[in-house]
């Protein structure tokens, strides 16, 4: 049974709040493999860059983009105001965005990391998850071989289903939606043998920060997208 940890929304000014949070995973979950989310379009300054350089010599963590402003700047069809409205609010960067727009997104994520002195990631998490108007052989010209979706993540331009659960809840609506939404990826889980964890920077602190604890406890042998 494998479980893969990330850390969403890595932000300039949240950078002391992980390492707070990969401490905890660390020390009270004896959790050794993180995937951090970096955001890299918003204004990094030389020490926060060095903080993230430090990060991704540290063992077990690996860095990963996470589209480039995490923004939507507009919303032009009606599936990304449902989308919206449901689940990512004004996160979901790719929709609503043509084809070429995403594909600079793309491109852009994946330079950052080397012009800043980083290693070039592998994963490229999309906003919420919403990839938007992009297809499988749009991805294979990317130069990131590992792409995730809610239902899953495509490694080397093989789909593979992976359940997801997450903790970003901040109503009491959306509460019972997710919590019976991750039973039931975690019992998919017990039939798959894998499961991806989303973590964001306040999950500790929200509505379903008990049920955060209890799938952490719950999980063990964790490991990297690029392993399967």
């Amino acid at each position: 049974m494998n479980c893969n940890i990330s850390i969403h929304d890595v932000r300039p000014n949240n950078v002391y709040k992980i390492i707070n949070i990969i401490n905890l995973l660390f020390d009270k979950y004896n959790i050794r493999k993180i995937t951090l989310l970096v955001i890299p379009g918003l204004n990094w300054n030389d020490k926060q860059i060095e903080i993230l350089k430090s990060l991704q010599n540290k063992a077990g963590i690996e860095l990963a983009a996470h589209g480039w402003c995490h923004k939507s700047d507009s919303i032009k069809t009606i599936y990304h105001y449902m989308h919206s409205k449901l689940i990512s609010a004004d996160s979901a960067e790719h929709l609503s965005k043509s084809k070429l727009s995403i594909i600079k997104i793309l491109n852009n994520s994946h330079l950052w990391f080397s012009n800043q002195g980083l290693n070039s990631p592998t994963l490229y998490v999309p906003p919420a998850w919403a990839l938007g108007n992009i297809n499988k052989e749009d991805l294979s010209e990317i130069s990131f071989n590992e792409f995730e979706m809610t239902s899953g993540a495509f490694i080397n331009n093989k789909f593979i289903f992976i359940p997801l659960i997450g903790f970003e809840v901040k109503t009491y609506f959306k509460f019972i939606i997710v919590k019976i939404l991750n039973l039931i990826n975690y019992l998919l889980y017990s039939f798959f043998g894998v499961l991806r964890i989303a973590i964001h920077p306040d999950d500790f602190n929200l509505l379903l920060k008990r049920d955060l604890d209890k799938y952490l406890r719950k999980v063990t042998n964790n490991f990297s997208l690029s392993e399967l």
